[in-house]
């Protein structure tokens, strides 16, 4: 599974949704900040986004566990 890539940064948001095959699980992660992004210098990268399709609830509660 290519899944298992870690996305670097602070988790922030997670979202599930219904779709047609199944359940969406949508994450963003806050990137790390480098000390020039912090004094203002260089902007903030933009959120990194992982999105994960699941078939059943067990499916889904399985993968909130390895994301939290």
């Amino acid at each position: 599974m290519a899944e298992k890539e870690k996305c670097s940064g602070e988790l922030c948001h997670v979202a599930i949704c219904c779709v047609e095959n199944g359940y969406k699980i949508s994450c963003s992660y806050e990137p790390e900040k480098t000390m020039s992004m912090r004094a203002g210098w260089v902007p903030c990268p933009a959120y990194e986004d992982k999105t994960y399709v699941e078939k059943t609830k067990d499916a889904v509660l399985k993968r909130l566990k390895e994301i939290l």
